[in-house]
């Protein structure tokens, strides 16, 4: 179940400040900057009628995307007037339209006229980082860390790395941050920053060496801990769980690294005592999101949904948490329950499975509304109201081709898995006569041709994608694979097969259907060669029962039964490997796992 997989920290939405902007964008990178328009630069009664005039021009100009009329104005109004607005409006204007040139220009003529003024130094420093010029950098961020108050220096420092694009030469950087941090080497957020950038350069024996330091220095340092965890788990990952255990002991309210212990403990296969850590979590009254965010993920994976439910419930009153996705979550999460409650307690199944559909028609809208319906729908039609399940995805408003195709895929495989063939094919006959050009939908409307025996509709529909869409991998693949499964006109299944790979070299499934196409031409080791890169990307029951079958083609066997007793335990009613193990040894009829 994809529970969870989209909580992170940074889905918090947060309220970022106009000085947080203008420092993250000076600091890091420009890529996700566009022209937008601000509000105007503060000015005072002394300021020029000229200046005003020039500014509101400017900001016009940006109003009406007209971006290089604006940074025009903004740079001659630099120039003119020593005035810190104008410079940080025009390093702003100039970075959200990517010209790290006029940044920096202007970073330098703000440092002339106010050598002693951080913003300036700061303004600077990153925009010369930004460019790669660290040489030049490193005087100007040491007299900027050298101005800062002392209560504003650690953070300063903690900050370091942030300024550092992803793609900078993190043996530069280091070099850099070693330098500026030298004078400061008695404050843990130094060592701290030194760590995090050895981390990056994979120095790992340094890493674990300043965090030690800081720990030392400060010992309730999660950031210290977190760091020497990082480092230990490259050595070995057993050897990070001792680390948590002691830091605990020492602080137990420390709810963020008890979540981060409890997911290295699933990890670790010790799932009672995750559930443990969770339950310790959520017994503390102060938790930050991202703790809850993580313990309810690990609930889930550790079969105890009902404690992720708590953290989603708290998670709901917190105003700046999205709700919908933690409604969609919390549906996920009762339908987790109800996967554990089915054998044993029917009825209790079958209220979390109503909880669920709630949770997911408390969607209505974003990116969440379509998985959520499509969900509650199969929930619905699971427990006998298919008709529910149809009027509540014709019912839901989606705005773009994607979710209107997803809303129609999903309603014709609830026909389908109602063993309503004819029915999913008109859903889908029907979805294609209206909008023809959707390749998606025909791709679909073949595959579902094929699983009901209709081989010209399923051949058809491929061609039809194929010619619309040349690039369609999968296209090719499901066209060729067929072939190959009949063992017929396998030179075309080759040509259809290879055109997949050369688009999608990675897809476990055109790999598999490779290794299939080489069982069928008698090459068995290059089948076990393309089956076995196959089974690495992904564990599939199909891909396990053709690899039981090329060993037993190969004369092996044992490796055969092994493997199929491997795969059937972890997908005990797959048909494909039930079939595969009948030319065992010891196949189905009389040796099943556990037995």
């Amino acid at each position: 179940m994809p529970f969870l997989q989209n909580l992170s920290p940074s889905l918090v939405r947060r309220h970022v400040s106009r000085r947080t902007l203008h420092v993250a964008l000076l600091g890091i990178c420009l890529s996700p900057l566009v022209a937008y328009a601000d509000p105007v630069p503060e000015t005072s009664v002394d300021t020029p009628p000229q200046v005003v005039f020039e500014v509101v021009l400017a900001e016009i100009a940006l109003k009406r995307d007209k971006p290089q009329v604006a940074l025009a104005a903004y740079a001659d109004l630099a120039l003119k007037y020593n005035d810190p607005g104008i410079f940080r409006r025009t390093m702003e204007v100039a970075a959200l339209n990517r010209h790290p040139e006029l940044m920096l220009e202007t970073a330098r003529l703000w440092v002339e006229k106010e050598p002693n003024s951080t913003d300036a130094l700061n303004a600077l420093a990153g925009t010369q980082i930004l460019v790669g010029r660290y040489a030049d950098a490193q005087p100007v961020l040491a007299r900027y860390l050298a101005l800062l108050p002392e209560e504003q220096r650690g953070r300063a420092l903690l900050q370091l790395p942030q300024r550092f694009p992803p793609t900078a030469d993190p043996q530069r950087a280091r070099k850099l941050a070693d330098a500026v941090t030298a004078p400061y080497l008695s404050m843990p957020e130094a060592l701290l920053a030194r760590a995090q950038f050895a981390l990056r350069a994979g120095d790992d024996a340094a890493v674990l060496q300043y965090a030690r330091q800081a720990q030392r220095l400060q010992p309730d340092s999660e950031a210290a801990l977190l760091l020497s965890v990082q480092a230990s788990a490259k050595q070995s990952p057993d050897a990070v769980l001792p680390l948590f255990a002691k830091f605990l002991a020492a602080y137990p309210q420390a709810a963020t690294v008890r979540a981060l212990y409890a997911q290295q403990l699933l990890s670790a296969g010790r799932m009672p005592e995750a559930r443990t850590e969770v339950a310790r979590v959520l017994a503390q009254g102060d938790v930050p999101p991202e703790s809850l965010f993580a313990v309810a993920a690990v609930g889930v994976q550790a079969q105890a949904p009902d404690l992720s439910i708590q953290a989603l419930d708290r998670l709901l009153k917190v105003d700046s948490i999205d709700v919908a996705l933690i409604e969609y979550n919390l549906g996920l999460a009762y339908e987790a329950r109800a996967d554990l409650e089915r054998s044993n307690e029917p009825a209790a199944a079958d209220r979390s499975e109503a909880q669920a559909i709630l949770h997911y028609e408390r969607v209505q809208r974003g990116e969440y509304l379509v998985p959520a319906r499509l969900r509650a729908a199969n929930l619905m039609s699971r427990r006998g109201n298919l008709v529910g399940a149809q009027a509540l995805l014709a019912s839901t408003p989606v705005e773009t081709a994607a979710g209107r195709t997803e809303l129609v895929i999903g309603e014709a495989t609830l026909l389908r898995e109602r063993g309503d063939n004819a029915g999913a094919l008109r859903v889908l006959t029907r979805a294609v006569a209206k909008d023809p050009g959707n390749v998606t939908l025909r791709y679909e409307l073949g595959m579902l041709a094929e699983r009901v025996g209709n081989p010209s509709l399923f051949e058809r529909s491929m061609r039809d994608v194929i010619r619309r869409d040349p690039k369609y991998a999968q296209a090719y693949n499901a066209l060729g694979f067929t072939y190959a499964d009949k063992n017929t006109r396998l030179k075309e299944a080759r040509v259809l097969i290879e055109k997949a790979l050369s688009l999608a070299p990675n897809d476990p499934f055109i790999l598999d259907s490779m290794g299939w196409l080489f069982y069928r031409e008698k090459n068995f080791d290059a089948a076990l060669d393309y089956l076995n890169r196959a089974a690495a990307l992904r564990i599939d029951p199909e891909i396990i029962a053709h690899q039981v079958i090329v060993l037993q083609a190969m004369g092996k066997p044992r490796e055969a039964l092994q493997l199929w007793r491997a795969g059937l335990q972890r997908f005990p009613e797959s048909a494909e490997l039930k079939a595969a193990g009948q030319g065992l040894p010891a196949g189905p009829s009389n040796d099943t796992p556990g037995q």
